[in-house]
């Protein structure tokens, strides 16, 4: 296991020739459509959930609506929208549509990774990484979710790659460094924490010993992506507040941090953690002939930033979730790869592989199925019923007790052909006409004055929700005279259908 980093009088050994390159272009060409392809099957199965809804609604949003609105929240995530909104223009808002983006973009994540995999050590690890990258269930997970994390996870492993590629050419042309620059803003305009990715680089530099005016070339370099940037990242820290939801989650765990993160199992996690531990230890090894500066960049793009996420969480304010370390998972899938690669016997090589593949087919299934989203969130489903049963003039009423993204209102606007007709008994403003991200409703206690003459309700209420409390929907509905005649529950949401016979 060699390292295309390692220091040398000159690089004719430090990227592949015309040949080799034509055929890693190939390999990596190779898995990057199946690892699209993998993600994209049954993608289209889950319901849509809350983070999604936030993509659908603002992408949904007139421009001038959208900008007005990113000025107040959600600026962190608005490239992603904004390029989300002429997406929809041509394809619609369906679940297979909105989510296709980020298959694609998992396809180049993948084909980057096995490049970098390919330059940093052997092919061989290089076509394992790509084996990895199509396993992993955060890479599973992040190709069907219309989120911003499987694009802006392309964006930082070809940053990578194309940074190696200046390291050991040691070109000075200005368009090159340029592309860094303009890279690294993209990449952060779309999720704002890939900044953190300018540590990763500055320690490989720092590690690999080059000249200090290589050294000034890259901070400047960064700089001004950064400064490039600088909206964005100033807009983040001004609506740091809207994460603050953070605070009051559970204490982060070392089983989220260590398993749920790249690996979403226990046991797959404890079998890629052990490859990891094997590929680090013999990269590290004392005595090998190349230095290990490209084992040096995964471990630090592998742990730096988590380790940040979770120091300024401690110490500063909430910011961590599994989610947002997305970016780092190609370390990850390379440093499984080379252990996996380290092993001294093909038939360990293929069982391993095999053990990988049953280990982490169940969870790309689970991912898959209706309820797959976090949360189990079953909107379309719940919205079918209303479809299928609903009658136009019926009244219907969405349980607003539990946190924005359970609420079962974002529905009506992700599923909208299934509510046409209905009476929005809670509704003052629709989402497009403020600033925020959501409706905006009238308080509970003033539903009685909008009851009019309609003699159906239906509400949607979740599980969280105690349909007895005081001042649950189905209090007040009751407190006015209706009485529930059907109650289902899909998974997380019950659909009451409720009637008077005197309005």
């Amino acid at each position: 296991m060699t390292s295309a980093l390692a220091e040398h009088p000159s690089p004719p050994r430090a990227l592949p020739r015309p040949r080799r390159l034509f055929r890693t272009s190939r390999v990596a060409l190779g898995f990057g459509i199946a690892a699209s392809l993998v993600c994209f099957t049954g993608s289209w199965i889950p319901s849509f959930w809350g983070d999604e809804a936030a993509s659908v609604m603002s992408a949904e949003r007139p421009l001038s609506s959208l900008f007005a609105m990113l000025h107040t929240v959600d600026a962190v995530h608005g490239a992603y929208y904004f390029l989300l909104h002429f997406w929809i223009d041509l394809f619609g808002a369906s679940e297979l549509s909105v989510r296709l983006p980020s298959a694609l973009a998992v396809g180049f994540v993948t084909a980057g990774t096995v490049v970098l995999a390919q330059w940093l050590f052997s092919r061989r690890v290089a076509a394992f990484s790509g084996i990895v990258c199509v396993l992993l269930p955060r890479f599973t997970y992040m190709g069907e979710e219309a989120r911003s994390y499987a694009l802006s996870t392309a964006v930082a492993v070809w940053l990578t790659v194309l940074l190696v590629r200046l390291l050991v050419v040691h070109t000075r042309r200005t368009a090159a460094w340029a592309a860094y620059a303009v890279g690294l803003a993209l990449g952060i305009y779309l999720f704002l924490y890939l900044a953190l990715l300018v540590v990763v680089h500055g320690i490989l530099i720092l590690s690999s010993g080059r000249s200090r005016r290589l050294l000034r070339r890259w901070s400047t370099t960064a700089l001004l992506g950064l400064l490039a940037a600088a909206p964005v990242i100033a807009f983040g820290i001004a609506q740091r507040h809207q994460i603050a939801f953070l605070a009051h989650r559970h204490r982060v765990t070392v089983l989220q941090v260590v398993f749920d993160q790249w690996f979403g199992d226990l046991w797959l996690g404890l079998l890629c953690w052990a490859f990891v531990v094997l590929a680090v230890v013999l990269g590290l090894r004392p005595g090998r002939r190349s230095q290990p500066n490209g084992m040096v960049l995964l471990v630090a793009w592998l742990l730096v930033p988590t380790s940040l996420l979770l120091l300024g969480n401690a110490v500063v304010a909430p910011m961590y979730t599994n989610r947002y370390l997305s970016f780092c998972t190609p370390a990850a899938a390379i440093l499984v790869a080379a252990g996996v690669a380290a092993l001294p016997r093909n038939w360990m090589r293929i069982v391993s592989i095999g053990v990988l593949v049953t280990l982490a087919l169940p969870v790309y299934l689970s991912q898959r199925t209706e309820f797959g989203m976090p949360g189990g969130s079953d909107w379309a489903k719940a919205s079918e019923l209303i479809g299928q049963d609903a009658k136009p003039g019926d009244g219907i009423l969405f349980d607003q007790h539990v946190k924005p993204s359970w609420r079962p209102r974002l529905a009506m606007h992700l599923y909208p052909e299934d509510y046409l007709g209905l009476n929005d008994l809670a509704l003052l403003t629709p989402y497009d006409e403020t600033t925020g991200l959501w409706d905006r409703v009238i308080p509970q206690a003033r539903i009685g004055t909008r009851l009019g003459s309609v003699s159906t309700v239906w509400a949607l209420e979740t599980t969280r929700s105690k349909e007895d409390a005081a001042n649950s929907d189905i209090h007040v509905l009751e407190r006015n005279g209706f009485s529930v005649i059907h109650k289902v529950r899909i998974h997380r949401t019950i659909v009451y259908e409720l009637t008077r016979s005197t309005p």
